[in-house]
């Protein structure tokens, strides 16, 4: 595995009640990442993704495009320390 990388990336429009979770889920299985995901209460989304570096940059791309019938209007974006306790890809509600 070359270099890792952990993102934090908040996404916002309507990505909220459209399985956007399901769709993010399957993104980071695809690629491999680890990573959670949770609804936040101003209707954005909040993401943790972990990975090798190249693979977290597609998962980034993939935030920035969305899944149909979504519409992505913001990301933000912002590099994080690594967790060694990753595992998986959780959509769930976390503080």
């Amino acid at each position: 595995m070359g270099i890792v990388d952990r993102r934090r990336i908040v996404i916002s429009g309507k990505v909220q009640g459209i399985a956007f979770g399901v769709w993010l889920k399957s993104v980071a299985e695809s690629l491999e990442v680890t990573g959670r995901m949770r609804n936040l209460p101003d209707g954005s989304c909040e993401v943790y993704v972990q990975g090798e570096r190249s693979l977290v940059k597609q998962f980034v791309v993939a935030c920035k495009r969305g899944p149909n019938p979504g519409t992505v209007e913001r990301t933000e974006i912002l590099e994080e320390p690594l967790d060694a306790k990753s595992v998986g890809f959780l959509l769930a509600r976390w503080r």
